[in-house]
């Protein structure tokens, strides 16, 4: 027989007594299975509520609340009952409670989920396909491919002025007569028992969640971001005191960021937009300045490898202590500007490895991709590309055998 939901009756009313539990189990978890609850089980984006009950003077933690598809719903203990029977009914009066904060925050988040999504159908003309009331967070997934910051401002605006002004909320079952009368947001997913939620003048939608019973409940509903989403767009939001944590958090940043920028908190953009120029410009004289010692290395290594009389191919290794992938590429390619050249340039990486860039003259016809790939499934590491060049990492035994390698070549 399906457990009486208690939480439809009053949201607010948090504790309750009765007799007549059962002691079960939900996939493999101890629970207990009573005739009527007022704990409010997993369902409809909405998670289930938290609590404890109390069976013959033995208080147990509620962790969880589940329901099976035959409407029984599971209270879900941290552990078994002490002296209790693995199943089977208990002889005792159960009184329970349901955890206030956990249960105020999800009536407030499922109550701003519908006027979420009841402003974002008004103003950006996007429906709600699903919506997940999360412990941390809580998102909408809009049938739209993008919305725009702007609308979805103006929807925060819309559903904060409705909380505003504290208008009613009201939870019914309609008659067939009054179903065929009301304008709903979207279609009942079930055909007898449909319960609705009036937010007055807002909103109509079907649903078995707890809600407040008036707007100004809700406190505040915030926007704070969206992204794609599998082809939708994925709206999060805060409501409530979730709010307040959300903008203590972001404040605490921002004094941080101040503080280390040595500026207002209105100024911060300006003096990251300032760093950031000096960093470009650092790193362009940075640049120019690795390119000419990369030059100066590369012209002496060619000094000491000069060209065969017989024009053979000369390889030339070089091995640096701290340079970067774009400065070994430069020398690189300043090396193998010489025609006969197979430039191995390599300098040490984070980890212990080392980069590695490999680019030959236009007269060898050294394969570098495949040299690289060899190397590495030999000796350790991991790179490959084309037969003119190849970059990659190599661990310092390939590094050691690369050297040895070039030892006596020109």
């Amino acid at each position: 027989m399906p457990t009486a939901k208690l939480y439809w009756d009053d949201p607010f009313a948090l504790t309750f007594e009765t007799t007549g539990a059962t002691v079960s189990t939900w996939e493999s978890r101890p629970s207990i299975v009573m005739a009527a609850t007022r704990f409010y089980p997993e369902a409809g984006g909405q998670l289930g509520d938290t609590g404890w009950l109390e069976v013959g003077g033995v208080r147990a933690a509620v962790v969880d609340t589940q329901i099976t598809d035959d409407g029984t719903v599971h209270h879900l203990l941290a552990a078994a009952l002490p002296d209790a029977p693995a199943s089977g009914a208990l002889d005792a009066v159960v009184r329970g409670a349901v955890d206030r904060d956990r249960r105020i925050d999800h009536m407030a988040h499922h109550t701003a989920q519908h006027m979420l999504s009841s402003a974002l159908a008004q103003v950006a003309r996007a429906e709600t396909v699903s919506a997940r009331l999360g412990r941390d967070s809580c998102t909408i997934d809009l049938d739209a491919s993008a919305t725009p910051d702007r609308v979805l401002a103006r929807a925060e605006d819309l559903v904060n002025a409705v909380v505003r002004d504290d208008v009613a909320i009201r939870a019914f079952f309609p008659t067939d007569a009054e179903l065929a009368t009301l304008k709903l947001r979207r279609a009942p997913k079930v055909t007898q028992g449909i319960r609705v939620i009036d937010i007055e003048g807002f909103d109509q939608s079907p649903c078995g969640g707890t809600h407040c019973t008036r707007t100004g409940q809700v406190g505040v509903i915030r926007v704070v971001g969206s992204e794609k989403y599998k082809g939708k767009m994925r709206v999060s939001f805060h409501a409530a005191a979730r709010v307040l944590v959300d903008m203590r958090e972001k404040e605490q940043i921002l004094a941080a960021l101040s503080g280390e920028l040595t500026c207002g908190a209105a100024d911060v953009m300006a003096a990251i937009a300032k760093l950031r120029t000096e960093l470009r410009q650092s790193r362009e004289s940075l640049g120019q300045s690795r390119a000419e010692l990369a030059h100066l290395v590369a012209d002496e290594a060619l000094a000491r490898h000069p060209v065969l009389p017989d024009g053979a191919e000369t390889r030339v290794v070089i091995v640096r202590d701290d340079d970067d992938v774009p400065t070994l590429r430069v020398l690189a390619g300043r090396l193998s500007a010489r025609a006969d050249v197979v430039a191995i340039c390599l300098a040490k990486a984070d980890g212990g490895d080392f980069s590695v860039v490999v680019q030959r003259g236009a007269s060898s016809t050294f394969d570098c991709g495949a040299w690289l790939k060899a190397v590495a499934a030999a000796h350790g590491g991991r790179g490959g590309g084309r037969p003119e060049r190849a970059e990659g990492r190599l661990s310092p035994a390939a590094v050691a055998e690369v050297a040895r390698g070039a030892e006596g070549q020109r």
